[in-house]
């Protein structure tokens, strides 16, 4: 049987929790990609193979894109367009393909939020906006399955059933659990699903 390579990029909440996810359900290797700022709880360290680097530059990605990777990016606040950038240039210049691509997102991308959305710790909501506009933009143009998640303010709650808007549709503003995201963006890695489409979750 031919196991999957599983990429994570960022040690946030989400990202450590779907990879945990993908671990206990025991579905291939488990790469986990992030800056020197995060560091991984020493369980979690034990059971995935662990890279660190500077997510903006060319380099870090080299090693990590390898052997077709499904790929879950959980960054979130600012600068995620030139982590993208990094990470498509690398693929591109070394034609690396990927199996899959799902990224985390945020509601409000799209105009779509009825309501005032929370954006946490973010001062230029604009200019956060943007940057996660042109990173899905990256995402689309490199040609390959995914999907974009677009939670509205995340929480540490525990996970519930996830409601799922397609795009288009209005999303009202509120809150959910991290752990949610996770169990979703989980179940598009392993299962797929969502080709080519960006998704609300609430």
């Amino acid at each position: 049987m031919n196991m999957t390579t599983y990429l994570i990029i960022g040690a946030n909440a989400v990202g450590q929790s779907v990879a945990r996810q993908l671990v206990a359900q025991n579905m291939g290797t488990v790469r986990l990609l992030h800056d020197k700022a995060e560091t991984l709880p020493a369980d979690l360290a034990d059971s995935v193979t662990e890279f660190t680097g500077d997510l903006t530059q060319e380099t870090t990605y080299q090693e990590v894109l390898q052997d077709q990777p499904t790929v879950f990016s959980a960054l979130t606040g600012m600068d995620v367009d030139l982590a993208f950038e990094a990470l498509f240039d690398a693929q591109y210049h070394q034609q690396l393909p990927l199996t899959r691509f799902v990224m985390l997102s945020t509601a409000g991308v799209d105009n779509e939020v009825t309501g005032d959305l929370d954006f946490t710790g973010i001062v230029d909501v604009k200019e956060y906006l943007n940057q996660q506009r042109y990173a899905a933009k990256l995402v689309d143009e490199a040609e390959f399955p995914y999907t974009i998640l677009r939670p509205v303010t995340l929480t540490t709650a525990p996970a519930t059933a996830p409601q799922i808007i397609a795009e288009g549709a209005a999303v009202p503003a509120g809150h959910v659990s991290r752990e949610t995201v996770a169990t979703v963006a989980t179940s598009i890695l392993i299962k797929g699903g969502y080709d080519y489409q960006s998704l609300a979750i609430c």
